[in-house]
């Protein structure tokens, strides 16, 4: 009996969390809610993405993850690895990991679920349409151990599905003065063009 009850608490503790739009804010709530991708905004953004230039290669794939718990509450996202080959040589593979369960996604090299419109501040767009939303996140070198921002958007060239990223801001990287600084970031700084595969 006591089990039945214990039970039925959980379930009714379980089903009085709230759940919030991505879009909003969950500042000041106890821990447990849930933002989920009420209007499957980040749908869009799933997919290989891939651009080439003679030997240099960058591919980004995007998966959507559903209620995953990161250590305070629960949320919809996109996860992500990449491959970046330069001039012919591997510079850095993440995709072996694009299957790996963290106890956290959010260790993934690309995850997000902040979408940001044509007129956000740091990075504005005056190509975007009107009610366009764009994926902000950051993305993560393992050679360097830095970061930095990565700015997604999801477009139509030519008849061909398009994934316009812009990668700037490479953090400086902590280092002890004993070791030097850190290894210089690997990834193509800019924009780039990727086409949905």
């Amino acid at each position: 009996m006591k089990i039945i009850i214990l039970l039925l608490l959980s379930l009714s503790c379980k089903a009085q969390s709230p759940i919030l739009d991505i879009s909003e804010s969950g500042t000041g709530l106890p821990n447990g809610y849930y933002l989920k991708d009420t209007y499957n905004l980040l749908n869009p953004f799933e997919g290989i993405y891939e651009y080439t230039n003679g030997n240099t290669s960058f591919k980004i794939v995007l998966v959507k993850k559903v209620q995953q718990y990161n250590g305070e509450y629960y949320e919809d996202l996109i996860i992500g690895e990449y491959q970046y080959i330069e001039n012919g040589i591997v510079k850095v593979n993440t995709l072996s990991e694009l299957n790996t369960v963290y106890s956290n996604q959010r260790v993934h090299k690309i995850d997000s679920n902040f979408l940001v419109g044509n007129n956000f501040k740091l990075f504005p767009c005056t190509s975007c349409l009107t009610n366009e939303k764009r994926l902000y996140t950051s993305i993560m070198d393992p050679i360097s151990k830095r970061y930095a921002d990565l700015i997604m958007r999801r477009t139509t060239e030519n008849g061909q599905e398009v994934m316009k990223i812009k990668i700037t801001n490479p953090s400086g990287g902590a280092y002890l003065e004993v070791e030097g600084p850190p290894a210089e970031f690997s990834l193509p700084l800019g924009e780039l063009t990727l086409i949905k595969q």
